[in-house]
């Protein structure tokens, strides 16, 4: 279980929100570029989404979704305490980065 540590409202009409999910193994692999999968029960769809940060150090990545569909529709009700079934990653190919400050 991956335990939603920091849930935060990114718009006045709260329909973007940024999650930061406890996952210590992800934090430590995850580069720009990449995703992880979610699902949020057994019943659940495998849901991929963008990391949009991580802290090594703490363990935890950081997730922004917008409210689209039912997955995050569902995702939304969870608060800071709840977890999430599975959080697999980091996927993809990170971003080519070299030569970039920032």
């Amino acid at each position: 279980m991956y335990k939603v540590v920091t849930k935060r409202f990114l718009n006045e009409a709260k329909t973007i929100c940024l999650f930061e999910i406890e996952a210590p193994l992800v934090a430590k692999h995850a580069q720009a570029g990449q995703f992880v999968i979610f699902r949020l029960d057994e019943q659940g769809e495998r849901t991929p989404v963008s990391v949009a940060g991580y802290d090594r150090e703490k363990g935890t990545v950081t997730i922004i979704y917008q409210k689209v569909g039912k997955t995050t529709l569902l995702l939304d009700t969870l608060e800071v305490g709840d977890a999430l079934l599975d959080f697999i990653g980091p996927l993809g190919k990170a971003s080519e980065l070299e030569g970039h400050k920032k």
